[in-house]
């Protein structure tokens, strides 16, 4: 277990309520790193990839800080503007 896995594992035995919070940090962290590497991969800044998906610079700079719940369609806006196909699968 990780110390991250630790601190998560007491929190919530503390207080149960918080593990929503913990999977929803973890959700918006995950998708921001997944846009940062797309991005970098394609060697672009954020200003170049809302010009690309034709939103304003604070929307990716939102995303990639996980500062906001991204939906599907703005996902599917970002991998088609970047030739790519957005792909889910529940596990």
């Amino acid at each position: 277990m990780t110390r991250m896995e630790e601190i998560k594992a007491r929190v919530i035995a503390e207080n149960p309520e918080r593990k929503k919070t913990f999977d929803d940090e973890t959700k918006r962290l995950k998708t921001a790193v997944l846009v940062v590497e797309l991005r970098e991969h394609h060697k672009l800044s954020q200003r170049e990839l809302a010009q690309i998906v034709g939103v304003p610079k604070s929307t990716i700079a939102r995303i990639e800080n996980a500062q906001v719940n991204t939906s599907v369609q703005m996902l599917e806006r970002i991998a088609e503007a970047l030739d790519k196909e957005l792909k889910m699968s529940i596990v």
